[in-house]
């Protein structure tokens, strides 16, 4: 019977060290990677440089997705040391992308949160964005396109010929990818 015990209790240790080191293991690996990542702000070492001398009144200051029951203040932000400062409580425009109804690719980023830009995953080619600028134009679009690409796939934040409207927010496990959505305007 004691060789029994002894054997028993060298497992059940074995098992309960084990475990501990699981969990710990997972802890370190979830701390390391929300302490890694900066809410603040997404980098942007890859993105072209755009060039635009913009007009205060151009710029949006709302966008509405009825579809996703969002409708959101909009600031605009720039890119600072391959870094974009983004909004906590709303949504950010890309100062230097395009303005809103005028040839070219406005860029508005939300963090993937349910109040925020989260709601985007769920819309369909053909849904509705509504972008109200400064002055008071309200520009039309539909989405044409949704999809989910690297961080580091910059380029749909490049400029167009057409009236585009691309929406960016995070998304996958930890954040490690980007959902985009493009409209054209309507």
């Amino acid at each position: 019977m004691s060789i029994f015990w002894d054997w028993y209790q060298t497992c059940f240790c074995q098992k309960k060290t084990g475990l501990i080191f699981l969990l710990f293991g997972a802890v370190f690996f979830l701390v390391f990677f929300y302490l890694k990542r900066d809410n603040n702000s997404l980098s942007f070492s890859l993105v072209p440089e755009i060039q635009s001398d913009f007009i205060e009144q151009s710029l949006p200051r709302r966008i509405i997705i009825p579809q996703a029951s969002i409708d959101l203040e909009v600031v605009p932000q720039k890119i600072v040391d391959e870094k974009w400062n983004i909004s906590e409580t709303g949504a950010s425009y890309l100062l230097g992308s395009g303005f809103p109804g005028k040839p070219g690719n406005a860029v508005i980023y939300g963090h993937n949160k349910r109040n925020l830009f989260g709601p985007i995953q769920w819309l369909k080619k053909g849904a509705e964005i509504k972008i109200e600028t400064k002055d008071g134009q309200v520009f039309n679009y539909k989405i044409i396109e949704t999809k989910i690409v690297s961080p580091k796939n910059v380029e749909v934040l490049s400029g167009t010929e057409d009236t585009t409207l691309t929406l960016y927010t995070c998304t996958g496990i930890f954040d490690s990818k980007r959902f985009v959505v493009v409209a054209e305007k309507i």
